[in-house]
């Protein structure tokens, strides 16, 4: 007996089809309802069913007032490692970063994460993170002023990797600590260097990281674009 596709599951199929083979891109819109019905042959309610299936199998996603897009690959954090970078490699994307600006700074809530009064000036790094040579995440790193200098710092520039820089001046983190939520982006500029629009809802990541002494030596805030980011926690029983 020779099965027949049905129409909603030809056009599921061919859309996977072209995701895969290259034809619809990360980001690329896939056909409108009205085009798809026409093409198709079928109706309105049968195009839904199969964008809510291809979104629900993570291929598609949805946009309110745009329309429906290839939803781009997700980085997946497994929480196995400090560093954000090493992991990205580890999934196979070309990892960069783009420094944003490097200064000192008072700010009393980075301060007091610190274990430091709120009038003291921080080391303050901003940077990009680039997952091929797309914008993901933007990272706001504050220091103790007695534990790097600006000059030290500026090293990241050139060897696109905080803890790598802070290894080779004898600063090794040891173990983190992170909070997630969700937090919209007010801020215009962070909005500008990661492509969102202002009150972006962001997956939002506070961070506080220790040496082998626990002493605090950074404290930092991200804002990951979550349509790239995800996170996964193994759990033992």
């Amino acid at each position: 007996m020779i099965y027949r596709m049905n129409k909603y599951e030809q056009l599921e199929d061919d859309i996977v089809s072209d995701i895969k083979s290259g034809k619809l891109k990360p980001g690329d819109k896939v056909d409108s309802e009205s085009v798809l019905k026409k093409k198709y042959n079928i109706s309105a309610t049968t195009v839904r069913k199969a964008f809510a299936d291809l979104i629900n199998a993570g291929y598609l996603v949805g946009k309110q007032g745009a329309g429906t897009f290839v939803a781009r690959k997700q980085m997946i954090r497994a929480l196995t490692s400090i560093s954000f970078s090493e992991e990205l490699k580890e999934q196979g994307y070309r990892v960069g970063m783009r420094v944003d600006s490097i200064g000192y700074e008072i700010n009393e809530n980075a301060a007091e994460e610190l274990g430091l009064s709120g009038v003291t000036d921080l080391l303050c790094l901003r940077r990009v993170r680039l997952a091929n040579d797309e914008p993901v995440a933007y990272h706001i790193s504050w220091f103790p002023p007695d534990l790097l200098t600006r000059k030290q710092i500026e090293e990241v520039r050139k060897s696109n990797s905080l803890y790598d820089t802070m290894k080779k001046h004898g600063i090794v983190p040891a173990v983190v600590n992170e909070n997630y939520s969700v937090r919209e982006i007010i801020d215009s500029m962070i909005c500008k260097q990661l492509a969102v629009k202002r009150n972006y809802p962001s997956f939002f990541v506070k961070r506080t990281t220790f040496d082998a002494e626990n002493n605090v030596i950074e404290y930092a805030e991200t804002y990951f674009n979550k349509e790239w980011y995800s996170v996964t926690v193994n759990i033992k029983a």
